[in-house]
């Protein structure tokens, strides 16, 4: 079994929060993913940093669940997926930040050592 570490436990999380905030940064506008990715990596305050192996396939998933579109961009002869936040997106961004909401004074409680 894999050491239970601080490391494992930031993936977990990471790996739970990253649709929440891919819909939370497509929001303030549209990205593609490099630029998505950073962004990310900002708004968490470094915390959250997505790999491709995690940022795709969830910008997949939203993608065919309706709540972000792609389209493709050419950006210096090189083509590239903008991804954009839908009225869908909007209305699970919002339903997910009262949750979160909701979370957080009990992982506050709960982490108090």
């Amino acid at each position: 079994m894999q050491k239970i570490d601080e490391e494992y436990w930031r993936k977990m999380i990471n790996q739970g929060f990253i649709r929440f905030l891919l819909l939370k940064v497509l929001r303030l506008k549209d990205y593609h993913g490099y630029a998505l990715s950073d962004a990310i990596n900002r708004y968490s305050d470094g915390f959250c940093r997505p790999t491709e192996g995690t940022l795709y396939p969830a910008l997949a998933e939203l993608a065919r669940g309706g709540f972000i579109t792609v389209r493709e961009e050419k950006v210096e002869g090189r083509i590239r997926k903008v991804y954009k936040i839908t009225e869908k997106g909007k209305d699970a961004v919002r339903d997910a930040t009262k949750t979160w909401g909701k979370l957080i004074p009990l992982l506050r409680k709960a982490t108090i050592l």
